[in-house]
């Protein structure tokens, strides 16, 4: 979703007929995007903040948007002399009215195509979130959910693929609980709505929230050739206790009963998740029931992550941070584990077997990569294809994050 921002404010910046600098020496403009999640992000963003002091001048511009805008909002100003614009997420306009004041710039008509397009285009489809998570400190900055009109999303859509795109991205902080203002249909629809867009290949969504989603939306993911077997379904924890007092809103036999209906319907989905260790009241019993879980479902990836309080959060503020850090170590550690050996597993059922890769660029080494259908970065040997092809691969190699395989004939 940050990268999305970022893309969408470039293209504007293009579009009015700016460039791209190609290193910071040689531009006139910083614009600096923030991610909140977690503290180390924030501070991460002071840090370079700091590190900017030195290259401002008075010819010289330093904008910060994102999600800390929506958290500490114009008190940066005072705290930052240097800076010299805080940008709202998505409001873009006054900033470049300033920036047009500021260098004595007249922007003229917008150009119809900023050359920014990638082979993957990612849109946010919904802004913010309804949910409430003890732990989550996004609906403060971002706020409640914005839906966008579907015929809006499938416009933008269908100008990415114009411009080259041939895979786009849906992204909400609850992508499933997406809604059309006007006609009320919902993130199915508008998948398979924009999946009949001539030209396009291929069509991904994140990430799910198991309280939200719908049968129909596996349905059609099993059933349109064009969308991904790929399912971000964070589960937080395999544990009912430590669900609810996260306010997930589900059990876990509710997360089973979709994974179980998800594999029936596509039995290769690329299944992925997220984990935190060490929230406030895990017990070793509750540790031990998310352990489980892995062993149990098998996920291709897992995204882990020990607790830590945020300011702002229920949790942050109203619990005791009472797992001891070496304990979130501890149990971290035995997950990292335990999901790099299931990983493996994984990725060695693809040995033998051909995937559908989507090609996005190529390595270090000058080997073409993609995506397969799944969501596993895939790389083609002993071939030369494009950005933007759809190939064969026939997998020789596999590793817990990686497939890799000549085209196949």
């Amino acid at each position: 979703m940050n990268l999305a921002d970022s893309e969408s404010l470039a293209r504007r910046l293009l579009a009015a007929g700016y460039s791209e600098a190609p290193d910071l020496e040689r531009a006139d403009i910083a614009v600096l995007n923030t991610c909140v999640v977690r503290q180390a992000s924030e501070e991460k963003v002071y840090s370079k903040l700091h590190e900017l002091r030195s290259w401002k001048s008075p010819e010289r511009t330093i904008a910060l948007t994102g999600c800390l805008v929506g958290k500490e909002g114009n008190t940066l100003l005072s705290r930052f002399p240097h800076l010299d614009a805080v940008v709202p997420i998505g409001d873009y306009d006054p900033f470049l009215r300033d920036l047009e004041a500021r260098y004595d710039w007249a922007q003229g008509e917008p150009l119809p195509a900023a050359g920014r397009t990638l082979v993957s285009h990612y849109i946010n489809v919904i802004q913010g979130c309804d949910h409430n998570c003890t732990f989550c400190i996004v609906p403060k900055v971002r706020g409640r959910e914005v839906h966008r009109p579907m015929a809006q999303v499938v416009k933008e859509c269908r100008q990415a693929v114009q411009e080259g795109a041939r895979e786009v991205i849906l992204l909400g902080q609850n992508v499933d609980d997406y809604h059309d203002p006007a006609t009320g249909a919902g993130l199915a629809a508008l998948v398979s709505a924009v999946s009949e867009i001539e030209a396009l290949l291929r069509v991904r969504f994140m990430t799910s929230h198991p309280q939200d989603l719908e049968p129909e939306l596996l349905r059609v993911m099993a059933a349109n050739p064009k969308v991904a077997h790929e399912l971000q379904l964070p589960v937080q924890s395999g544990d009912d206790l430590i669900l609810r007092r996260m306010a997930r809103g589900y059990q876990m036999r509710h997360y089973l009963a979709i994974v179980n209906e998800a594999r029936g319907l596509m039995p290769d989905l690329g299944l992925y998740t997220d984990v935190i260790v060490g929230f406030p009241g895990e017990s070793e019993e509750a540790f031990l029931n998310t352990r489980r879980l892995l062993q149990e479902v098998e996920f291709d990836v897992v995204h882990l992550a020990q607790y830590s309080p945020r300011p702002g959060t229920h949790a942050g503020e109203k619990w005791l941070d009472d797992v001891p850090a070496e304990e979130k170590r501890r149990r971290i550690n035995d997950l990292l584990q335990l999901q790099r050996e299931i990983a493996a597993r994984r990725s060695a059922r693809w040995l033998g077997r051909t995937a559908e890769v989507l090609i996005e660029g190529s390595d270090q080494l000058g080997r073409p990569y993609g995506r397969n259908r799944q969501g596993k970065r895939v790389t083609v040997l002993r071939s030369r294809v494009q950005p933007g092809e759809l190939v064969t691969v026939s997998v020789t190699e596999a590793t817990p994050g990686h497939l890799a395989g000549p085209r196949a004939c």
